[in-house]
């Protein structure tokens, strides 16, 4: 009975998923309440059992046959007796370890944002999109390069105000529609001085020591370069960036025109141009505006780019989103923007900025603040060159996954035939329906996951994303820095 434990040990890994799940579950639910996050973390479990047994028995034995005494007439009966009794018993059960993790290290480690490694493998692992930008972005700062005000808007991912929010979606869609997705290059440093050739012979022991120092090199990841002036280490390293896709090497013609970098494959090393004589000329007086320059833009790796340009289907969108403006101010400025090119990087999120980010999102449909509760949304899947010509409305599905077909090409403004779904990015529900797979239980109320997948949505999935992030950064050695990923100018970070 003791050797038999794998069905205690499948149940260990069981109750180690409830426990970290409802960890996560229950730090969301205090985000959504704007109460501080505890977090906790099950590090060890070790099973006992034990059995034991005894058998205790003992009998007495008496035999006499009736008999006439010649003394006396007596009758003396045959006499029989016995007794007897067994023990067993059957113990086990875990012994678990749960520190309260509010170290320095963790919280570098969960305040620190994400990189673009951490988006690019997630993409590559086929995430929606959308859920990723949704969850890992928390704004978009736009520049229009042709500009001579050099003009910016910042598109802030926000649920808290919904035409931020709106207008955040409208232009992830344009980027998704467009192709923007992450790659993985190889990368390569000059490292020391350059070597001068030697063009005399070598003898046999110089020949074992340049091979000895150029595996040495090999091994501490150090790569050998020719150089016109003769040989240079270079060390090895992979860089991850930002690019768009080509579907069928098409060009996306609603982007503009825009260097080859941009797109995934194409990333080429800077050169500086060759050098042209300066000719004496007259001066002429300027018949347009400047743009801004680099130094306005605040990106030096932007400085050789361009930018890609909005289409009108995305301008479009957003003017609409205008007229259900309560605050004018906050509007996305369209003319100013119009048939301009313009640079875009991205802000990523923390872990604990992912955490409050879908406690924000369980306030706006259990608590919230505007009295009309809603869930938010996202569209999945994108497909290249076709543009959602609206947002998801969970008060108009009733919060339920909803198919969609108002895809419209940038190309052209025709309708494509194809269709899209709006799903739910995190919902929980206050009442619990039988077979629920993950409740808990804070402050007086129960919070579950909804049974009902079209209501769940990916709900469980972005549990999971969460838990992993947060295993990733559990520690980190350099202190939180905020994390800015510039997408337009080949730059890779």
């Amino acid at each position: 009975m003791v050797d038999q434990f794998s069905s205690r040990a499948v149940e260990y890994n069981l109750q180690a998923e409830q426990a970290t799940q409802q960890a996560l579950l229950l730090n969301v639910v205090r985000a959504s309440l704007r109460r501080p996050m505890q977090f906790t973390s099950v590090q060890a479990i070790t099973g006992t059992a034990s059995a034991s047994g005894s058998i205790n028995a003992g009998t007495t034995y008496q035999n006499q046959i009736p008999v006439v005494s010649q003394v006396a007439n007596t009758v003396i009966g045959r006499i029989l007796s016995g007794t007897g009794n067994a023990t067993a018993s059957l113990s086990g059960g875990p012994t678990f370890t749960v520190p309260v993790l509010d170290t320095q290290e963790f919280y570098q480690g969960i305040l620190t944002p994400l990189s673009t490694q951490e988006i690019d493998y997630y993409t590559q692992q086929g995430f929606p999109r959308e859920l990723l930008y949704d969850l890992f972005i928390q704004q978009v700062e736009l520049v229009a390069t042709d500009s001579p005000t050099c003009e910016r808007f910042t598109f802030i991912n926000s649920v808290q105000n919904e035409l931020q929010f709106k207008q955040f979606q409208a232009f992830a869609d344009y980027l998704l529609a467009s192709g923007l997705t992450t790659e993985r290059i190889s990368d390569s440093t000059p490292y020391g001085p350059v070597i001068t050739a030697s063009h005399q012979p070598m003898n046999a022991r110089d020949s074992a020591a340049m091979v000895d120092a150029m595996t040495k090199a090999s091994t501490a990841g150090l790569d050998v370069q020719t150089d016109p002036k003769g040989y240079r280490l270079s060390k090895k390293g992979i860089k991850f960036r930002t690019c768009f896709a080509l579907a069928g090497h098409q060009r996306p013609s609603w982007l503009g025109k825009v260097p080859d970098e941009i797109f995934c494959g194409h990333l080429r090393a800077s050169r500086p141009a060759p050098a042209r004589p300066v000719e004496a000329r007259a001066a002429r007086p300027a018949t347009t505006a400047p743009a801004c320059t680099p130094a306005q833009r605040g990106d030096e790796s932007t400085a050789g780019s361009p930018g890609i340009k909005l289409s009108e289907a995305l301008l479009t969108r957003l003017q609409d989103l205008h007229a259900e403006a309560r605050y004018p101010e906050e509007n996305f400025p369209v003319e100013r923007f119009r048939n301009r090119h313009v640079t875009f990087r991205f802000q990523t999120r923390s872990v604990e900025g992912i955490l409050y980010y879908l406690g924000e999102i369980v306030r706006q449909q259990l608590y919230p603040e505007s009295g009309t509760a809603r869930m938010i949304q996202f569209k999945n899947p994108f497909y290249l060159g076709s543009f959602p010509a609206s947002e998801c409305d969970s008060r108009a599905n009733g919060g339920l996954r909803e198919e969609k077909d108002d895809l419209l090409r940038l190309a052209r403004r025709d309708t494509d035939p194809r269709k899209y779904s709006c799903e739910n990015l995190f919902v929980l529900d206050p009442e619990v329906a039988p077979g629920a797979h993950l409740t808990v239980w804070y402050d007086g109320k129960l919070y579950a996951v909804p049974v009902d997948k079209a209501r769940a949505g990916r709900t469980l999935q972005v549990l999971e994303l969460v838990k992993q992030l947060l295993a990733l950064h559990t520690s980190a050695k350099n202190l939180p820095q905020t994390t800015v990923i510039s997408v337009i100018g080949g730059g890779a970070q």
